[in-house]
This record gives structure tokens, sequence and C-alpha cells, in this order.
């Protein structure tokens, strides 16, 4: 979770720590773009790459947040508990109040979706 623009760097300062079967998680909203390039350069070392970015909206002060999962089907499955752990759900609170002369905005599904189909996917 750092800013875009030290991502590489902070991958380079990790990879001689990392070893094959390692998961190496950017919970930031990195540019797809760079996070497909980042998975093709890790994936020859054995290390699995998750773009996990994350989104509250309108609601995420209250509700939590949401996770969009992206990368190899492997390192997905492993992780999906802890991504469920993390994504409050639904039913986790209560929706936003609404005045009783306003119609309330539709409650957002907030919760863990994984895509297995490969980084920057998510």
């Amino acid at each position: 979770m750092v800013p875009a623009a030290f991502v590489d760097d902070e991958i380079a300062a990790l990879i001689p720590l990392l070893e094959p079967g390692d998961v190496l998680i950017d919970g930031g909203n990195s540019h797809y773009h760079d996070d497909i390039r980042r998975s093709g350069e890790l994936e020859p070392r054995g290390i699995h790459y998750l773009d996990v970015g994350t989104s509250g909206g309108v609601w995420g002060l209250n509700r939590g947040y949401c996770l969009m999962v992206g990368g190899q089907t492997e390192a997905v499955t492993l992780l999906t508990p802890v991504f469920e752990s993390l994504a409050p759900g639904e039913d986790a609170s209560p929706p936003p109040r609404a005045a009783s002369n306003v119609r309330a905005p539709p409650r957002p599904t907030a919760g863990c979706t994984a895509g297995p189909v490969g980084p920057g996917t998510s």
C-alpha cells in the first residue's frame, strides 16, 4: 500500500527476500498495465503478484471497503479467506440513514471479488 510511483522501487527492494511460491500484493490502485508488467516480471521467479485495488465509495466510511482482486488462480484461492475477512460484506453494518421523505440509495454490495484471470483485470 504505497503510492503507485514507488511500487517498482519497493518490489526491487523485496525481490531478494522473496522465494518461489511467495505472494506479493499491491494493495494500492496502480494502473493495470503496470500490474500486468509486474506480474510478468515476477512469474519467472515463481513469485505470485496480486493487484488488490480497494474502493469504499460513498459508503466506505460506514460500511467498509470493497476489494477487487486480480491475479493467478492459485494465489487468489490461497488468499481468498484473508480477503473475505477483510471485506466486511453487505450486512456488516446498517445502510446509510436517509430522511423519511427521501428515497435511500440502493445498498452497495461490499465484499471480495476475485478475478483469477490475471493481474490488472480487477
